[in-house]
């Protein structure tokens, strides 16, 4: 069966026909098109080469298609709320070893297939931090998908449910970093516990994760109930990873208290 045709074979057969515009247009290069009256008259105003001309207008060309990508990037992540590292307070945790949130902001560890996590109480802002390095990894250019814990098992016993599950783990272990939030809010059965263990051993030095927590990893034997699957899951998760412990109290309750009528 033959192919559609492409876009190309509907211009006219003579391409010298074509305005300078149109070609741009052809090429998907929309922007350009639409910028290129004013560059113009801009780059004769100062005398500019056309090289000049050209150089400007395809890097305003790329600056868009960038911002247009990352956009697009985000929107599939999921990633809520949307964080900044410089919207972080370090100065309000009790202790936060800063020097290893910074490390991985470098997202050496996305390179290196290597994980994050982030123990420490409710409110002390693990998933800012989580979600402000997931949306650096966007604006580079990785997959990055986010998911609360409890959202992802579910996902998971559904798709068992409805012999899909081989399909939600390859799909699950198909993103270059892996935001999984507030593991040990909510405890597991056995199988949930066995959904969620093949879905890091997926993902063990093939892709990254970053998993905020509340729990240390002592306590996972009752996140769990299986000691056997908590000690698994941690052991790949801390492997040649990042753990950042914080302690303090919420901010939460703190901006609570402030709000309260006096």
């Amino acid at each position: 069966m033959p192919s559609s045709p492409s876009p190309l074979l509907t211009l006219p057969s003579d391409l010298s026909t074509l305005s300078l515009e149109e070609v741009l247009r052809a090429l998907g290069l929309d922007f350009a098109a639409s910028q290129l009256d004013t560059a113009s008259g801009k780059a004769i105003a100062r005398n500019a080469s056309p090289v000049s001309l050209l150089n400007d207008l395809m890097r305003e060309q790329l600056r868009v298609l960038s911002e247009a990508r990352a956009r697009s990037a985000l929107r599939r992540a999921a990633i809520f709320p949307l964080t900044t590292l410089d919207g972080y307070d370090f100065n309000y945790p009790k202790s936060i070893d800063r020097e290893l949130v910074s490390r991985a902001a470098t997202l050496d560890f996305v390179r290196e297939k290597s994980n994050v996590v982030f123990i420490g109480p409710s409110g002390v802002g693990k998933t800012h931090l989580a979600n402000a390095i997931g949306q650096l990894a966007c604006l580079r250019g990785y997959r990055v998908r986010f998911v609360v814990a409890a959202d992802l098992v579910n996902d998971l016993v559904a798709g068992q449910a409805k012999n899909t599950l081989h399909r939600r783990l390859t799909a699950w272990a198909a993103p270059d970093l892996l935001l999984i939030d507030e593991l040990g809010y909510l405890s597991f059965d056995a199988r949930g516990a066995d959904l969620l263990y093949q879905v890091f051993n997926r993902r063990y030095q093939r892709a990254s994760t970053i998993v905020t927590t509340n729990l240390p990893f002592k306590e996972w034997g009752k996140l769990f109930h299986n000691s056997a699957a908590a000690s698994a899951i941690a052991d790949r998760l801390v492997h040649k990873g990042l753990l950042v412990r914080i302690t303090g109290k919420s901010r939460r309750s703190d901006q609570e208290v402030e709000s309260s009528p006096s």
